[in-house]
């Protein structure tokens, strides 16, 4: 995605199995990565959201009390 906007997310390494599944089944939204694997308790989640669902992705954050570590202005 070559206009995608950047997120990254940290978790629990326990709940990554669970977010994973859960946001790729919105396809065409965005492309998740998991950076490296999760080192102790935390891992880091990244999101490749194409801008049309910006708005719609952030939405989704609040939601679910997510908390990104980079929303752009």
């Amino acid at each position: 995605m070559k206009d995608s906007i950047n997120y990254f997310i940290k978790v629990k390494a326990a709940e990554i199995h669970f977010w994973c599944p859960f946001f790729e089944a919105f396809d065409g939204m965005l492309i998740l990565r998991t950076p490296e694997p999760p080192k102790g308790e935390w891992g880091i989640l990244h999101f490749l959201v194409s801008p049309d669902f910006k708005e719609t992705f952030e939405r989704m954050f609040k939601k679910y009390g997510l908390e990104p570590g980079n929303i752009p202005a």
